[in-house]
């Protein structure tokens, strides 16, 4: 996928193809505002998908980490006005910031999970 900012018609579909692409990367969830710092919402888990709803007149979009009962985040961005998917830093790491109409950010950033990191005991 191509950095930069993502079109609002194109949302629905880049997210889609996002979460198939990068479902069970390791997935960090930053939010960062004027009134709340920096806070981290979600840190070592999997991703289990991205997804837009923009049918309301209240537009979300929501980014769903964890997949099990015991670690399960569902991370609501309310009224999100900008998408954009950040350039790699290194291979196989990802990043998409989200930007509210609240000048909130929300920053999810994605790495890869080796073949060495899959057979660690949980």
């Amino acid at each position: 996928m191509n950095a930069g900012e993502v079109p609002r018609g194109r949302w629905i579909k880049f997210f889609d193809d996002f979460s198939k692409e990068h479902q069970g990367w390791i997935a960090t969830v930053e939010v960062i505002g004027p009134e709340i710092g920096d806070q981290e919402e979600a840190a070592g888990l999997p991703l289990v998908g991205i997804s837009a709803d923009l049918k309301d007149a209240e537009n979300r979009v929501e980014v769903i980490v964890g997949g099990r009962p015991d670690a399960h985040i569902t991370h609501t961005i309310n009224n999100p006005e900008t998408v954009e998917l950040k350039p790699a830093a290194e291979a196989g790491r990802e990043a998409i910031e989200v930007k509210s109409d609240d000048g909130t950010i929300t920053l999810v950033t994605f790495r890869h999970i080796t073949s060495v990191e899959r057979q660690l005991p949980r």
